[in-house]
C-alpha cells in the first residue's frame, strides 16, 4: 500500500462544507510540522507505550548522547542555545532530534501492539531502549 492509499483510509474525521451546488465536502486540515510537533507526537507516543513522567527525560538524556555524543546540557552550552528551547540548537541539531523522533514514535506505536506488559519500570526501560537504539541507527546517518 503506497501512502495515497494508506493517508485515505486513515484520516481523522474531518469538518465539511458545503460547495455552491449544496454538496457537502471534507475540509482537510493541513498543518506545517515541526520540531514542536514531533517532539509533541514522540511525548505521545512514550505515554502510549506504557512510559511514565520519568520515562521522558530518560529517553531524551539516552537519544542525545547517542545522537551528539554528549549530554543535553553539554549540547545547549556548547551551542549557545537556551536548555529547554530546541529550536535556539543549530539546524542540524534539531533536524537530527526531528528525524530521530519521528522514527521511535513509530517504532513506539508498534511496541504498544505487542509488547505492553510488566511492571513500570520495565515499561520505562523498553521505552528508553527503542528511543536509544533508534537514535543509535538515525546517528550512523548524520555527518558528525
Amino acid at each position: 500500500m503506497g501512502f495515497i492509499n494508506w493517508w485515505q483510509n486513515n484520516q481523522e474525521e474531518t469538518d465539511s462544507q458545503l460547495n455552491l451546488l449544496g454538496d457537502s465536502q471534507p475540509l482537510t486540515r493541513h498543518e506545517r510540522v515541526d520540531s514542536a510537533t514531533v517532539n509533541k507526537d514522540f511525548t505521545k507516543a512514550i505515554k502510549e507505550a506504557g512510559g511514565s513522567d520519568r520515562a521522558y527525560p530518560r529517553a531524551v538524556r539516552a537519544e542525545t548522547e547517542q545522537l551528539f555524543g554528549c549530554g543535553v546540557d553539554e549540547l545547549y552550552e556548547s551551542t549557545g542555545g537556551s536548555k529547554g528551547d530546541r529550536s535556539t540548537l543549530p539546524k542540524e541539531a534539531q533536524k537530527a532530534y526531528m528525524v530521530s523522533e519521528t522514527l521511535s514514535a513509530h517504532r513506539l506505536h508498534e511496541e504498544v501492539k505487542g509488547n505492553n506488559h510488566g511492571s513500570q519500570r520495565q515499561k520505562d526501560d523498553r521505552v528508553v531502549e527503542t528511543v536509544k537504539d533508534t537514535a543509535t541507527h538515525v546517528r550512523n546517518w548524520l555527518p558528525w
